[in-house]
């Protein structure tokens, strides 16, 4: 399942765009049931320098640049999360290790602008090796609200849920050590209030941040989606077959996607999107519509083809709501104009957009750009 986030958004501009995707999606580091994920992210769209820019559509411009460490409270809710290999060329064949935890801290940047190291986060697997290339980040998400975040501590060998406004953080009962996270790829998911937190790697389990409850998820089936409260409980196997997951036991839902959107605000609904065909490992045509389904019946609600599709939109990821009908995709950015160039650097990013669940259409959102070669990006409710 995990932040699996799912078709190749560019291997630090080094690569082709389709069937190592297809792998990184189907391999254990399965971001959010195959939304771009901390690994598939980190080679994919990630690639951060020191400063990251958000562009959106209104032309406002925010500048987040490496700063101090995370405050122990007052801080602003996120707008998204980054680190980078301090510009750094990276050989995602190689060992991240020389590059020291300094150049791949997360950069936690506010709605206000402000960025924040987070050395407490781990973000890089130095561990990466030519057999193990995928698994290059350590995970960090960040609830829709910005609030929260929840990271791997490996002081702790914990994960952990912090509240940037006052400062708490929860740990989860279980231990995990740092090599027991780094073989299993990990995948953090956040409910949308950013109290539970959805743990995948080996098992699956749902753990109340605030009392510490831990429920488990059946063998055989994987935290896609919490909603607040705990509940509902959105789960998928290893054929991405959907399932509700409450009482102890699993309901399939009959249904296959390897994206859904967090739950709606009435704790029933999720999106996903549809369409896509896969042969030989290579995705023969892109995802065109958007199907809203009501977890606690099975009920398809609506089903819309996607209108004023974008140039260059083929492998949207989904997150949360931004409105009782729409909901957030990203999709990466494809800028190659710097051609390859002695000494360029490319141009890399992702891209936000609304979709009508009613109408299917596509209206754009932000833009997340940034100049290098290797890193991850987080964005709230993904």
């Amino acid at each position: 399942m995990t932040r699996f986030r799912d078709e190749l958004h560019l291997i630090a501009a080094q690569a082709p765009e389709v069937d190592l995707a297809e792998r990184v999606v189907r391999g254990a580091r399965r971001r959010k049931a195959a939304t771009l994920g901390s690994a598939l992210a980190s080679l994919v769209a990630a690639a951060l320098a020191a400063t990251v820019l958000i562009t959106t559509p209104g032309g406002a411009t925010f500048s987040g640049e490496i700063a101090d460490a995370l405050p122990a409270s007052g801080v602003d809710p996120a707008a998204y999360a980054y680190y980078d290999f301090c510009g750094r060329k990276w050989d995602y064949r190689k060992n991240t290790r020389s590059f020291g935890k300094e150049c791949a801290q997360w950069q936690l940047v506010t709605r206000a602008g402000e960025s924040f190291r987070m050395p407490e986060a781990l973000s890089v697997y130095t561990e990466q090796t030519p057999e193990n290339y995928m698994n290059t980040g350590g995970p960090l998400e960040i609830s829709s609200d910005g609030k929260r975040v929840a990271y791997y501590s490996e002081k702790d060998q914990r994960f952990a849920v912090r509240d940037l406004a006052d400062g708490r953080i929860w740990l989860t009962p279980q231990t995990v050590t740092r090599e027991t996270m780094v073989k299993n790829g990990m995948v953090l998911v956040l409910s949308p209030d950013g109290r539970h937190l959805g743990l995948l790697g080996g098992t699956s389990t749902v753990v109340d941040m605030e009392t510490g409850q831990v429920t488990e998820i059946p063998e055989g089936w994987h935290v896609r989606r919490v909603g607040n409260g705990g509940s509902p409980v959105v789960v998928s196997d290893d054929e991405d077959r959907l399932g509700l997951f409450e009482d102890g036991k699993v309901t399939p839902l009959n249904k296959t996607s390897r994206q859904v959107s967090e739950l709606s605000a009435d704790g029933r609904t999720v999106a996903y999107l549809d369409g896509e065909e896969i042969k030989d490992h290579i995705v023969t045509r892109p995802v065109d519509t958007i199907v809203t389904l009501d977890v606690t019946t099975g009920k398809i609600l609506s089903r819309a083809k996607f209108t004023d599709v974008p140039k260059d939109f083929r492998s949207p990821r989904i997150g949360g709501w931004q409105s009782p009908t729409e909901v957030v995709v990203s999709d990466v950015l494809r800028d190659m104009s710097w051609g390859g160039k002695k000494d360029a650097v490319p141009t890399l990013g992702e891209v936000t957009y609304a979709i009508d669940v009613n109408t299917g259409r596509i209206r754009k959102l932000a833009e997340y750009t940034y100049k290098a070669w290797a890193g991850d990006l987080s964005l709230p409710g993904f």
